[in-house]
Order: C-alpha cells, then structure tokens, then sequence
C-alpha cells in the first residue's frame, strides 16, 4: 500500500496543491514507469512532446515552427493562417480512475502490475506539512467522484500521456487533422480555414465529455491569426524566428532576482550558477541574444559591507 502524501501549497507559475508521495513510494514509481513505459510509448503519436525521451519544450517548439513554414509554404504568404489552442480545465484533477484504469489494462497483460497500479491511482492519505492528518482535497483528488492525480506522482506524468493519447489518435486517425500538437493538457490545431477550426472545436469538446469525462479550460480555447507568434511550451513561435514569451520571462527575471539575492545572503553562487545554467539553455532555443546578453551577463552583485565608525579618539585626531 503506498504510504501518506504531505500536501502542500505552491505559487510559482501558479497556485497548485500539490501531494508529494513518501521516498520509498518514489523509488517504487520509478521502477514501475522504467518497465511499463515502453508498452506505451510506442503508442503515442509523434507530436506528444511532454515527460518523453527526445522529445520535450525545445523539439516542441521546432515542430511547432515547422508547422508554420510548411503552411506558408503551401497557402503562400498572402493566405492568413490560424491557431485552435485548447487546455483541459483541471486536467489532473480531473482524470477519471475508471476510465484510466479500463485503458491500462487493455496493454498490461501482467495482474499483479494492474493490482499494483490501481492502488497507486485508488489510494490517497494526505498529511499537512505539520504531520497533521487530512482529508485529501479536492483539488488534488477526489474520491467520491472517483477522479484526480496527484501531481506530486512521477507515475502522473506517463498516466496523463496515456489517457490523452486516445485523444490524440482520435484527432489525427478520425478526424485526419494535420497540424495538431499536444504537450499535456496543452494542444493546438493549426489551419488556414476559421470554420474548420470552429468544427474541430466543438466535435474535440465532445469527445473528451463524453470519451474521457473532460472539458475544455473556459478561458483558454481561443483561435487566433498566427501573424503575432504562436505561444507554446515557454516561446512566442513565428515561421522564421521564435522569441521568449512575456510572461516566462517575467518569471525568469523573478526567479533570478532571488537567487542573486540568496547569493549575497549566504555567499554561496552554487544555486545562482544552476539558474544560470537553466536558462541558458532554455534562451538558446529562441532568437535571444541581446535579451541573454542582458539578463545573465549582469555583473555579479557583491554583499554590501558596512563600514565601521572610527572611534572617537581618532575622530579627535581630524578636529
């Protein structure tokens, strides 16, 4: 039986509750996703980009670029292109055990590996970060309606993949849709016909109500002119060039300002160079010299020392 989560609270990017699971449940986790992933992966389709080998935001974002030279190429430049992006509203929270568990088990032919993956997906007892019992909430899962994933679960991130990759197929194998990409709960369909993408919207929207017991975020369905950038996996995504987004970057600047501060704390520049390593590499994959150049090659910012009051016999010594 798995042991307890703690339950806790996070705010950056945004405010998720999440239950993180005890150590020996990570370990185990661990092990079962290196020998069922395999089964499925091979199933996925190639444009799923989430939590898989080779695959991630930076091969998102040059599919995604791809996509939109090979629509220029075809309709011309003069053609106005457009973007369907759609988003699960509380996508882990949301998955149906049943529905998830029905689908595993029609790849995993081992019993004992089914046992032990419907306690994984069954079984929720939360503690607070004060050790105090809890009930687990809702916004992580709920029992009574059977649903949610705790984010916390390495397990969540191959569970997810494989509960979306019948939407997946569904998308490209029924309804023959070319331009479609999907990290996570995240997913676009790029089209130069506004129409067709308003029809993809509504038969997507009731495949996942009633295929997988899901419903579109209400704020983030939108179809826009791909003449502003495309916004997908952290980049503003053009057919020639790629840019960072307003608000990754924002978040850059934030979590950089707090390292550099923690740095003159504590003298020690060992969690200031991991941040500057990370985004390095994440600035690289866009058009970003001049931003990287500002934003990483600042000079380092050395403690401020407060100097000592000369004593006053010295003081009498100027007088």
């Amino acid at each position: 039986m798995p042991s307890s989560y703690i339950c806790f609270t996070v705010f950056d990017p945004k405010t998720r509750k999440v239950a993180a699971p005890a150590f020996r449940d990570r370990v185990l986790q661990h092990s079962l996703v290196s020998q069922i992933e395999s089964l499925f992966d091979s199933k996925f389709i190639y444009d799923s980009y989430a939590c898989r080998k080779n695959k991630g935001t930076h091969f998102g974002q040059k599919r995604i670029k791809k996509f939109l030279q090979a629509t220029r190429s075809i309709y011309g430049k003069d053609t106005t292109i457009y973007c369907l992006q759609m988003d699960i509203g509380k996508f882990f929270a949301s998955v149906s055990w049943d529905v998830l568990i029905s689908i595993m088990n029609r790849t995993i032919p081992c019993e004992k590996t089914k046992k032990l993956i419907e306690k994984i997906v069954t079984s929720h007892r939360c503690f607070d970060i004060n050790g105090n019992y809890i009930k687990a909430p809702y916004e992580i899962v709920n029992p009574d309606a059977r649903r949610g994933l705790p984010i916390g679960n390495l397990t969540s991130q191959l569970f997810a993949n494989i509960y979306l990759n019948k939407l997946d197929h569904f998308v490209k194998e029924i309804l023959r849709v070319k331009w479609y990409a999907r990290y996570m709960d995240d997913f676009l369909i790029i089209h130069p016909d506004r129409n067709y993408l308003k029809e993809m919207r509504d038969t997507i929207k009731n495949f996942l109500e009633y295929e997988l017991k899901l419903a579109f975020h209400p704020k983030k369905v939108i179809i826009q002119n791909v003449k502003d950038g495309l916004p997908f996996v952290g980049y503003l995504i053009f057919y020639d060039h790629v840019l960072i987004r307003g608000s990754t970057l924002l978040r850059m600047r934030r979590r950089l300002k707090k390292r550099r501060t923690k740095c003159m704390e504590e003298h020690d520049d060992k969690s200031l160079k991991a941040t500057l390593s990370a985004l390095r590499g994440h600035l690289q994959h866009a058009n970003a010299y001049r931003l990287q150049k500002n934003l990483l090659e600042q000079p380092q910012i050395k403690p401020k020392i407060k100097k000592e009051k000369r004593p006053n016999e010295q003081l009498r010594l100027f007088s």
